[in-house]
């Protein structure tokens, strides 16, 4: 048997050594990377969902309603009734049961402590509560530098010695001030509701969120098939749908992102999230390029005119309160600067401007408006 000298030895260590070390640096073969499950679910034609829940934004949009009818009471070519800064306030408030809707006076909640004082919105309408009972008293006919009434025909508004009206001041106000702004911000905000218990019979927090944020839309659950009984958001919605296909496209999104919740698919919930608050925006972009095209073409009318532009400030003023919003606070007050301080006093040239200002920001095309 062959002997194994030292030297033989050292050599047949060191071949061991090499073939060890080359072993260990090989590269380790990379695992595959894993294809992401997509949650499979079905998304409901019709906001259906078995424990969603609406009835309080629904209440509040109810409430607006009866304090708007109320203003419009005095909105006659005839006599005028005395309208009660008391009452205005109450309903804003939600005391002394001044809603001829009982269930509203019961409900507990009120549009008050949910619109915004930004900007002093809640100190300037209360201030216009009392100009209007005021001016219902005497009731005199408005102008330029004149609160009162003005008509057209059989149509009869009631402005502020700038021109701008007092039913709209409220009602675009708390569109923009309570519902955009509560919405806006609940989805703006939405990974941060519990979602633990979502899809089953005892709703999460963040579908509950979602439902109240879907119920200041103001549309029906099997909207856009169903067009009645829309309010306020809802109504602007379908009045553009032609133009920029609002209505199938933000309900799909409320659709979607409540599904998607229901099946913690934050993905699919962030993205259904993204196309409503893009599509409630472009919403509010169109109806302000429609009223003020109303306006220009009935620049000569001082009611009609200013009722119109009374309802495009309203829609400018709205986008402030929404957290995401694309359309910058310059655009806003180059916007608002076409207006001026003075509706009586507006040019067909700044009503163009804001016409082109708009739809460029926005990418509309006025002429299908």
């Amino acid at each position: 048997m062959k002997k194994i000298t030292y030297f033989s030895a050292l050599a047949l260590s060191g071949i061991l050594s090499f073939s060890s070390c080359k072993k260990d640096t090989k590269e380790p073969t990379p695992e595959p990377t894993p294809t992401p499950i997509t949650p499979s679910y079905t998304i409901p034609t019709t906001y259906s969902f078995s424990n969603a829940t609406f009835t309080i934004s629904a209440q509040r949009l109810s409430m607006l309603s009866e304090m708007t009818t109320y203003i419009k009471t005095a909105h006659t070519t005839t006599a005028t009734p005395i309208l009660s800064d008391q009452k205005l306030k109450d309903m804003f408030a939600n005391i002394n049961a001044q809603f001829t809707d009982p269930s509203l006076n019961t409900s507990g909640i009120q549009l008050k402590d949910k619109t915004s004082n930004a900007f002093n919105f809640q100190t300037d309408l209360d201030t216009k509560f009392t100009d209007l009972s005021n001016l219902t008293q005497t009731t005199p006919v408005g102008s330029n530098g004149v609160a009162g009434k003005v008509t057209s025909g059989v149509k009869a508004y009631i402005f502020d010695a700038n021109g701008f009206e007092y039913k709209e001041t409220l009602e675009k106000g708390v569109m923009g001030a309570a519902f955009y702004s509560q919405a806006t911000t609940i989805l703006k905000n939405i990974a941060t509701y519990d979602n633990s218990t979502a899809g089953t019979a005892t709703i999460s927090a963040m579908e509950n969120a979602w439902d109240e944020a879907f119920g200041y839309f103001g549309v029906p659950i099997d909207f856009p098939t169903n067009t009645t009984n829309l309010k306020n958001w809802g109504t602007y919605c379908n009045n553009v749908n032609v133009a920029i296909g609002s209505n199938a496209t933000i309900m799909n999104a409320w659709l979607k992102g409540r599904a998607a919740i229901s099946n913690k698919d934050n993905t699919s919930r962030d993205a259904a999230r993204d196309a409503v608050v893009s599509t409630w925006e472009k919403i509010a972009a169109a109806r302000f390029i429609t009223y003020v095209k109303a306006a220009k073409t009935n620049i000569a009318d001082d009611a009609i005119r200013n009722h119109n532009l009374s309802e495009s400030v309203g829609f400018v003023l709205a986008f402030r309160y929404n957290p995401s919003k694309t359309i910058s606070d310059a655009d806003i007050t180059t916007l608002l600067s076409y207006f001026g301080t003075n509706l009586y006093t507006v040019t067909t040239t700044n009503l163009d401007n804001a016409i082109t200002k708009m739809a460029t920001i926005f990418n509309l095309d006025p002429n299908t408006l």
